[in-house]
């Protein structure tokens, strides 16, 4: 049996588990390492930031190369080393049964930099075998490596020339420090390759340094309710839990020691039903009309576009504002940026007015994990000055309504976690997200970026779709927070537990 060649992924993956690396391997048309919409978006990030990287370099050779034979790509290497070029992107080689394609090889007196560059704002150690690998398979094709580095973005670095752009961090000794197991590793994984599935217990290397693509081959279901789904679980309960014979929440005894939020946990999955701990409607009651629910969505460009931004800035974006008035009255107010050609417009002073103008009125302000909201009032009270004091005004009237209902109530149906994607289904019909094309922050973020950042990748349909998707989206974070704080003051804080809502 021909034993495929390992690369640089496969290689990473097998040292994660022999497991995944078989199936990638052995079924790399499998449906779960086709990437989804997030997956996709971070690897079209770390394009973009390799892409970017490059011009670092002028005068280097890229080394072309197609997917379906790397042939052509390992002669251009061999005759761009033999003209002498001092930096040469994509450099291929291919040994000991390994190919790799180095991003930088720059030439250093007698020897080589290996250079692999990260779309992160540091090095991290999930980059050591990384550069490890390479580094072996540079130095078996006969050329000797005299520094590894990880080129990563530079966080000290501010729009448009403030800085450098790009760091580089000498991971040399760390790398030497794996060296010795490599060519071991290999071995182990070629020979792997040539038999049957191996046999590997799921454990913590499952979700790390990445989580696995094929958790659910291995993994059997965790049952309802289980011990898992305590919210900030740890591993010193865990183990006294598991100790006991205790696996799911409703079994743990009612003198076993816990914090009031979880037993908060199990009574309601012992009763299965909702819990209210005295106390909520009086910490409701501070809050003075009209009453802002507040949520910001933004976005965290690799590549910042806007004077005085850094890499993986958060810019807000865009904003959904609900009123409550002491009558019930509610109104809404939200804001999208703009999209425009070179120069991109700076959308920060167009959502700080409009968002002012949006909380002039509010004596409350309400948030689901307030810290994100008071960080983005500020960061758009710096970017205009003219509105900096009605927004740091609004910054100061921020509460948040996620520790009141984490600290009072508790519904089976939160399986551990106080996301307000998690609490609104529980407690509100006809409030969920599953019906929206934008569902979740991470998603929103991507699609904003593309929409504000890239919008030359999209037709004017598609923006026009995508902006009512983005709205909608926004407005639902809102209209649930309408929607709890009328069930918190209402039926829940005086007993009646009544899962209904309509949004008038």
């Amino acid at each position: 049996m021909l034993t495929p060649y390992l690369s640089k992924s496969r290689f990473l993956a097998g040292l994660q588990c022999h497991r995944q690396l078989y199936w990638r391997v052995h079924e790399p048309r499998a449906p779960e390492l086709t990437p989804d919409t997030k997956l996709q978006a971070i690897f079209d990030m770390g394009n973009r930031v390799g892409e970017r990287a490059r011009a670092e370099f002028p005068d280097a050779v890229l080394i072309e190369r197609d997917p379906r034979s790397i042939a052509a790509a390992l002669e251009a290497t061999k005759q761009a080393l033999a003209v002498g070029a001092p930096v040469i992107f994509e450099a291929s080689f291919l040994e000991d049964g390994v190919f790799v394609a180095v991003d930088i090889l720059s030439k250093l007196g007698d020897g080589y930099v290996v250079t692999e560059v990260k779309a992160t704002a540091g090095t991290k150690a999930k980059h050591i075998p990384d550069a490890a690998i390479q580094a072996h398979v540079v130095e078996r094709a006969g050329l000797p490596v005299v520094r590894v580095e990880i080129m990563h973005l530079n966080t000290e670095h501010r729009h448009p020339d403030d800085g450098p752009l790009f760091a580089r961090t000498d991971v040399t000794e760390a790398v030497a420090a794996l060296r010795p197991g490599i060519a071991k590793e290999i071995e182990a994984q070629r020979k792997m390759l040539q038999g049957p599935l191996p046999d590997v217990a799921p454990g913590d290397h499952c979700a790390s340094p990445h989580p696995c693509p094929f958790l659910d081959r291995c993994h059997v279901p965790l049952p309802d309710h289980s011990i898992e789904d305590l919210n900030g679980l740890r591993d010193k309960l865990r183990d006294a839990l598991r100790d006991a014979g205790i696996e799911t929440v409703d079994q743990i005894p009612s003198d076993f020691p816990l914090k009031p939020l979880h037993a908060r946990h199990r009574k309601a999955v012992q009763s299965n039903d909702l819990v209210v701990e005295e106390g909520l409607r009086e910490a409701l009651m501070g809050y003075a009309f009209p009453i802002a629910m507040l949520d910001f969505e933004t976005v965290a460009p690799a590549l910042p576009i806007w004077n005085g931004c850094s890499p993986f800035g958060q810019v807000p974006v865009q904003f959904s504002v609900h009123i409550v008035h002491q009558d019930g009255a509610i109104t809404h107010r939200g804001y999208l940026a703009e999209a425009g050609r070179d120069p991109r417009p700076d959308p920060r002073p167009h959502v700080a007015a409009a968002l002012a103008e949006a909380l002039r009125d509010a004596a409350t302000i309400l948030a689901w994990h307030a810290p994100v909201e008071k960080r983005c009032l500020e960061t758009l009270a710096q970017a205009s000055p003219e509105h900096a004091p009605a927004l740091r005004e609004a910054r100061d009237k921020v509460h948040d309504l996620l520790p009141v209902v984490r600290n009072h109530l508790y519904h089976p149906d939160f399986r551990g976690s106080f996301s307000i994607k998690a609490v609104a289904p529980a407690l509100l019909s006809g409030m969920s997200y599953a019906e929206l094309e934008v569902a979740d922050g991470q998603t929103a973020s991507s699609q904003l970026e593309r929409l504000l950042c890239r919008p030359e990748e999209l037709t004017a349909g598609e923006r026009t779709g995508l902006r009512q998707q983005l709205e909608a989206y926004c407005k639902r974070d809102t209209e649930v927070m309408v929607g709890l704080f009328r069930v918190l003051m209402g039926d829940l804080s005086t007993g009646r537990a009544k899962r209904h809502f309509i949004l008038r």
